[in-house]
């Protein structure tokens, strides 16, 4: 049954992590527009695709934000509890320690459940529909991030093109320019006119030039030739996707049913996850404690670094799984194990010094 102190507890902590994701989530998403805006410039994504790229990343991202969110959050309101010394009243009243702790193991509750929706079905769906929508727009698209008066890295390491003049469906050019550069000999490019068509057979772009001119040779060296042509065809490889890690778009079933070393990494990614959130939690009230006249935000540097070095930790162990530095059976969980056993000393140190209090209060008949 809750009573009146953990209600107002709860409402202190949700109002106190609202406002941290709220901070949080703008960072970050100023992170993503920031990355995305870079794959578009250099082609890895087409520009229609901005909007959605970020909305389909954004739980994602939210699965690294709610542990260090939660983190703060806890220290922010508790901490404030402390300075305050609403704390210190509700200790006199008979509320402690293990108390304190209830009302957030319900936050908590909710906090895993959605951390796990996220880890385990939303953010892989989003990774996986953003990769497809970058496929199928480069399919109908020839090279993504093509457009009037800018230079566009091609895919393969097959040059730089300039177009200033690019027709709607991003098939017709104008005033082409194509610069290749490899090993020191340099071809340039030139013509008035273009067509990109795509062979699907050898999955190639083809770049066909209409009254142009080439020239090619090396730096520095005057044996260049210059060439007239009426018509002359460039192709190269066709753009992928930059979806980074495939297995991470992948379904939380397909991975269980997997038995390679890189899906059951990316398990057991997945399931850090939830532990992360719910280990922090439960050191959070530990780490709030504090004076009256303690600085408010010193705390919330040490949450940072510790939810980094965790974080570091869990994907560190992530990584020697799969080259095999670790036992399958290990995986990530030594690290979970570690700060378990962090948890569990710091709320025995907690425990002893609360009946120890108790004891000393009770020899003065104040308890």
């Amino acid at each position: 049954m809750k009573t009146r102190a953990d209600r107002y507890l709860e409402r202190e902590v949700w109002q106190a992590l609202l406002a941290v994701m709220l901070i949080l989530s703008m960072v970050v998403l100023g992170g993503l527009l920031t990355d995305v805006l870079n794959k578009i410039a250099r082609g890895k994504i087409p520009p229609p695709l901005l909007l959605t790229q970020i909305g389909l990343r954004i739980p994602d991202a939210l699965t690294l934000l709610l542990p260090l969110g939660t983190l703060m959050g806890v220290l922010l309101a508790y901490g404030r509890m402390y300075r305050d010394s609403e704390m210190a009243a509700l200790a006199a009243a008979g509320y402690g320690s293990l108390q304190t702790l209830r009302p957030l193991l319900r936050v908590g509750l909710v906090l895993v459940l959605v951390q796990a929706g996220l880890a385990f079905f939303v953010a892989p769906w989003g990774r996986s529909v953003a990769a497809e929508m970058i496929v199928d727009m480069q399919r109908s698209v020839a090279i993504a991030g093509l457009s009037s008066g800018r230079f566009v890295e091609l895919p393969g390491n097959a040059g730089v093109l300039y177009v200033a003049n690019v027709s709607t469906d991003e098939r017709e050019v104008e005033e082409i320019m194509l610069v290749r550069e490899r090993e020191g000999h340099r071809l340039v490019l030139t013509a008035r006119r273009g067509r990109l068509r795509v062979d699907e057979a050898r999955d190639e772009l083809i770049l066909e030039l209409e009254a142009g001119e080439r020239v090619d040779g090396r730096a520095g060296e005057p044996n260049y030739r210059r060439i007239r042509f009426e018509s002359a065809d460039i192709s190269f490889p066709r753009q992928r996707a930059d979806a980074g890690d495939p297995r991470q778009g992948r379904t939380t079933l397909s991975l269980l049913e997997a038995d390679d070393a890189e899906s059951k990494a990316e398990l057991t990614r997945r399931l850090a996850q939830p532990m992360v959130l719910l280990l922090l939690l439960m050191l959070a009230p530990i780490m709030a404690q504090g004076t009256p006249r303690q600085p408010r935000y010193d705390k919330v540097v040490v949450a940072i670094l510790l939810y980094v070095t965790y974080a570091n930790l869990v994907e560190l162990a992530r990584v020697w799984l799969i080259a095999g530095t670790l036992p399958a059976w290990m995986g990530t969980w030594w690290v979970h194990v570690a700060f378990s056993l962090i948890v569990l000393i710091a709320w025995g140190r907690e425990l002893i010094a609360w009946r120890r209090g108790k004891r000393v209060l009770a020899q003065f008949g104040i308890v």
